[in-house]
């Protein structure tokens, strides 16, 4: 069972988006609250049950062990429950390191989005104002201040190599900028009709697993305007280097609200504005996975679990782990059991053998 360990008070202001990379030590957490960017460092730590606990826990084990005590116990006398309770546990010492002021829109700024490069040496905020900004990790130094779009920006993308940042805003086409120097590199245009469908959020995710297999973009593309019989939505893959279109997949007429890619690239995953959940497999983006009305209400983030053997202890053996979280104040763990393989060879052997098995009553029956 889940249990919260550490809760980190923000005071008046509501975090509404963010990022988080590990330099090695410690994970950072940078977070958009109204106008601003908050950056945290967020460390482990073990906890130890103080004298004045453990006493408290012997005490309460006395109580529970009274003749009318209907808890669980064991025969010695000690409850199955409380084991835990003076255990060591991991919690987490939260850190404010900066702020920083991210969007200048009139009337009341607001930041909608943040990424760290994949260095984590830089990170890249949008909001309300159009503006794509980028900065320094260590110190907050604004690197470029980019006119991006005319609208807020719904999202934003470091290429795997850190080169690139693609931007995503309420239009049919999407802006890629080079890290470097923050020039527009390319404008991209939606293949569909023009005006029908807009962009809503982009991820890069590697080919096969590995960088240097190449890598591509994912972009999930909604209905401009809502009608009587709803508009399809799309998942599309694009090279992630040349930003051509690969493959454009229908992903049906519920309203697509967030999209996530698993470290591996293997799977996208995508959740909806009626609370559902899907996963894809992202070469083909065939539906792999589907639960409708995973939330009460529309999906607002989702995330991969990293491929590692820590993680597959844990979640025993699966194909993939995705947390999705939505504005119904709830988690969701959605898995998919690793499917069993079989070798070519073996399969190609039982055909074989049936084959024979075949002819050898053909002969025996005199058919």
């Amino acid at each position: 069972m889940a249990s919260s360990v550490c809760r980190h008070d923000v005071g008046p202001q509501a975090p509404m988006n963010s990022a988080c990379a590990f330099d090695g030590r410690n994970h950072l957490l940078a977070a958009g609250m109204d106008d601003e960017c908050h950056l945290f460092s967020i460390k482990y730590k073990v906890i130890s049950p103080s004298k004045k606990d453990q006493k408290t826990t012997i005490d309460s084990l006395k109580r529970r062990n009274q003749p009318d005590d209907k808890s669980e116990t064991q025969p010695n006398g000690t409850d199955t429950n409380t084991e835990s309770d003076s255990a060591k546990h991991i919690s987490f010492e939260v850190l404010n390191l900066r702020t920083v002021t991210t969007d200048f829109l009139k009337g009341g700024g607001f930041q909608k989005c943040v990424q760290f490069s994949p260095d984590r040496s830089i990170l890249a905020t949008g909001g309300g104002d159009g503006h794509l900004r980028v900065w320094k990790v260590d110190d907050f130094t604004k690197l470029h201040d980019i006119e991006a779009h005319k609208t807020e920006i719904d999202d934003i993308a470091f290429c795997p190599k850190g080169k690139r940042i693609v931007t995503v805003s309420r239009g049919n086409t999407f802006s890629v900028w080079n890290t470097a120097d923050g020039k527009r590199h390319m404008d991209v245009e939606w293949p569909g009709k023009a005006g029908m469908h807009r962009f809503r959020a982009c991820r890069f995710g590697v080919r096969d697993g590995s960088l240097e297999k190449g890598h591509n973009l994912y972009t999930i593309n909604i209905p401009v305007q809502r009608s009587s019989k709803p508009d399809p939505c799309f998942l599309a893959q694009w090279d992630g280097e040349t930003f051509k279109p690969r493959l454009i997949m229908n992903a049906g007429t519920e309203v697509l609200s967030a999209m996530a890619v698993s470290p591996d690239g293997v799977y996208v995953g995508v959740g909806m504005m009626s609370g559902s959940v899907a996963v894809y497999i992202s070469f083909s983006l065939q539906k792999l996975y589907y639960v409708k009305e995973a939330h009460n209400i529309f999906v607002t983030g989702l995330s991969f679990l990293p491929v590692s053997e820590s993680v597959a202890a844990v979640s025993d053996a699966q194909d993939f782990s995705l947390l999705s979280i939505s504005a119904d104040n709830t988690v969701r763990l959605h898995q998919e059991p690793t499917r069993a393989s079989y070798s070519a060879v073996v399969l190609i052997v039982g055909l074989l053998f049936m084959i024979a098995a075949f002819f050898w009553i053909l002969a025996h029956t005199g058919l």
